[in-house]
């Protein structure tokens, strides 16, 4: 049974005529007369009466005219949304951000992209730094907004794209008695003997690990890590009851609230410590994808 059958026998019947269904498609008569035969024949049974005057159906020809329009309807369907999802007006976004992330404007991205695109259905991750990049490579994320790291030429970040977002400024967040909490800046140096509350990473395949320890190192120092969290919000909780101070960078620290017993002190030459990108795999081909990034997301970079 082939699509055009159906809209053969259709058209037969709502004009009871072959010759007036055969004008609509610019056929011949004989042409449409075989293909409701081969219908009739697959389905093994007759559908129209037909006489030298008129043209009637069967009581078989008027079911199946109601399954055969219902067909037809949904077919079309099928089609338009298969279209619109080809240039990206329907279909499905997976999103990650880095934790701490949501403190930013993004929420309001998102709102007008989907007031613009309401078919486009969202996904969203919130992450650490390795989980969003492997999101990307792995094809469980279309676009990530994270940290930019040296990938130290890493043979699989070949395949990414990205765009500068901005560049924030990394802040020491520690508790209001802390000796430091009084100062309007520091330098890192300056934190060197104070114990540190780092956030947990994965795995330091992506820089992430390297990059912090080199500022340390840059100070002439390490780290006394003294306690480990999960998220953000442990962090400053663990900051607050004394175990350490945190870096962190501003889109965090601007949002801290004077009940969270904690204050954010500039690091004096790291104003520009913390780059976050709009990143992707080239080989994602996702047309929601790119509607995001072309038609919409350039105009925030």
């Amino acid at each position: 049974m082939q699509i055009r059958q159906l809209e053969y026998f259709v058209a037969v019947s709502e004009y009871l005529s072959f010759t007036k269904a055969a004008k609509q498609f610019y056929i011949s008569q004989t042409a449409v007369t075989l293909q409701i035969k081969a219908l009739e024949e697959e389905l093994n049974v007759k559908l129209f009466e037909r006489t030298n005057r008129k043209v009637e159906l069967t009581p078989a020809g008027r079911t199946f005219l109601t399954d055969a329009q219902a067909i037809l309807r949904r077919t079309r369907d099928a089609v338009t949304r298969a279209r619109k999802a080809d240039t990206g007006m329907t279909g499905h976004l997976n999103i990650g951000f880095v934790k701490g992330f949501e403190k930013t404007s993004i929420s309001d991205m998102l709102a007008e992209f989907h007031i613009n695109y309401p078919n486009i259905s969202l996904s969203l991750c919130r992450e650490n730094v390795a989980e969003l990049y492997d999101g990307i490579f792995f094809g469980d994320i279309d676009i990530i907004f994270n940290i930019l790291y040296s990938f130290d030429d890493m043979d699989d970040m070949k395949n990414m794209e990205y765009i500068l977002l901005k560049e924030y400024p990394l802040l020491a967040v520690m508790p209001v008695s802390h000796p430091l909490a009084h100062r309007t800046s520091i330098k890192r140096e300056d934190l060197k003997g104070y114990p540190l509350v780092d956030i947990k990473k994965s795995e330091n395949r992506y820089g992430e690990s390297k990059t912090i320890l080199n500022a340390f190192a840059g100070a002439g120092f390490m780290p006394d890590i003294q306690y480990v969290s999960d998220d953000i919000e442990t962090s400053i909780l663990a900051v607050a009851a004394g175990l350490g101070y945190a870096l962190l960078p501003s889109y965090i620290t601007d949002n801290i609230t004077i009940r969270e017993k904690v204050t954010a002190v500039p690091i004096e030459g790291e104003e520009k410590q913390l780059p976050v990108i709009a990143a992707w795999n080239r080989e994602n081909d996702n047309p929601a994808r790119i509607k995001f990034l072309n038609g919409y997301l350039n105009n925030y970079a």
